[in-house]
């Protein structure tokens, strides 16, 4: 992906993040929370290519037994949330602020990490869309995240934070570990903090974006994404059109996604 953005390696400072407290009025909501035990849960949950009719740029979703009972495991075909390119999102449309954490782990296909370059996956928070491949036009995305996984450089663990505005997007990267990680989004008002945790750790923010243009509902949820080179190959850097509608052929898509929880508490 680096043939069309500016890539910034930055070391992030750990620094603590309190969890929300009952004098925050925060509760956690049994609603929107999931452990990814139970399959049935599945179904609470909604995909933006089904929302929005796209094709279904997803390879495997199956909820597995885990450690603590299960875990989901998502499996993502050739794909890339940049701009205006598509790729998988697993969503619950939440309003108002809100305090959400994902559990995860990357790898490749049957590596321990991802071989192809830009292979990611975290918590994407995404203003929803009135559009279907008829009508939709450019320039009309408008969403924030923070993602793991292997970028550039193959063998190194990153985070990715990245805002996208108008479909413009904007990002940053900083090493990580690999293996298990939380990742976090708290939204309070317009603004948006991104935070990671390694095991053992404490919460490290990321970055910080303030998004007044973003609605009081939001689609939160996770977004996976990998082999964006053989997208720029097939379509080049202005094909995002040709690729939402067709996805690509022959891709070599390597990533494999388990999902621990993800945990939601409202404000």
């Amino acid at each position: 992906m680096s043939v069309v953005r500016t890539t910034l390696f930055l070391f992030a400072v750990a620094l603590p993040i309190a969890p929300l407290t009952a004098q925050q009025s925060s509760v956690t909501s049994s609603s929107l929370s999931d452990e990814f035990n139970d399959p049935a849960t599945l179904a609470r949950w909604q995909w933006h290519h089904k929302v929005e009719g796209w094709p279904d740029l997803t390879r495997k979703v199956a909820i597995e037994p885990g450690r603590d009972g299960g875990v989901l495991v998502l499996e993502p075909a050739t794909s890339g949330w940049y701009e205006d390119w598509h790729a998988p999102f697993l969503f619950k449309n939440v309003t108002g602020d809100f305090d959400v954490t994902v559990r995860m782990q990357i790898t490749g296909l049957a590596t321990p990490l991802p071989t192809r370059t830009w292979s990611l996956a975290g918590l994407m928070v995404r203003a929803p869309r009135t559009v279907t491949p008829a009508t939709w036009q450019q320039g009309g995305e408008n969403w924030v995240f923070i993602t793991t996984g292997i970028a550039a450089r193959a063998g190194q663990s990153v985070i990715e934070t990245k805002t996208t505005v108008t479909s413009a997007s904007r990002l940053e990267l900083s090493p990580t570990c690999s293996g298990w990680i939380e990742l976090r989004t708290v939204r309070k008002g317009s603004a948006f903090t991104l935070s990671s945790r390694c095991p053992g750790g404490a919460w490290e923010e990321r970055a910080a974006f303030d998004r007044p243009d973003l609605p009081a509902t939001l689609q939160v949820g996770v977004a996976a994404y990998t082999d964006w080179d053989t997208m720029q190959e097939q379509f080049g850097a202005g094909g995002a059109a040709q690729f939402n509608v067709k996805g690509a052929a022959n891709g070599r898509p390597d990533l494999r996604v388990l999902v621990d929880y993800v945990r939601f508490a409202t404000r």
